[in-house]
């Protein structure tokens, strides 16, 4: 795996890694708010590292969600280095689903299977999660378990 980025001074950092769509992200000279951050591209990574893992996990057990969106919620340290010190994400899924299986698919990606999540647990970030099933929350903030397959 490699990746590769330049210095835009107006945008930025963009991505040039080949055979991929440029991403820009957000610097502290360029100002471009419209960009994300790294932190913040971390925190997508962590969501979308789970939530492959989770839709999969779902799919092995015949279960296919009408809806599924992810929010992640994270806090820094206030002095530097600014490490993420909490971070929450919350689940929100719609359909005919076992609430106790999204569960179980969802502690297997953050403790098993997920490595950006897991490496932001191991570097101090308290690593939490909420779900919610049809507009019910389910569970709320708990941390995730270690799940017998």
């Amino acid at each position: 795996m490699e990746v590769s980025f330049k210095l835009d001074a107006t945008q930025g950092f963009q991505t040039t890694t080949l055979d991929k769509d440029s991403i820009y992200f957000k610097n502290s000279i360029s100002g471009q708010e419209k960009h994300y951050s790294p932190t913040e591209m971390l925190l997508l990574a962590m969501g979308t590292c789970s939530s492959d893992d989770v839709v999969s996990i779902l799919k092995k057990m015949r279960i296919n969600p009408d809806s599924y969106n992810v929010t992640v919620y994270g806090e820094r340290n206030d002095e530097h280095p600014k490490i993420l010190k909490f971070v929450n994400i919350t689940y929100d899924i719609n359909g005919k689903v076992d609430p106790l299986k999204v569960k179980k698919a969802i502690n297997l990606s953050l403790t098993k299977y997920c490595s950006v999540s897991i490496i932001v647990n191991r570097g101090g970030a308290d690593l939490r999660y909420t779900l919610i099933v049809n507009g019910e929350k389910i569970e709320d903030r708990v941390k995730p378990e270690l799940v017998d397959e």
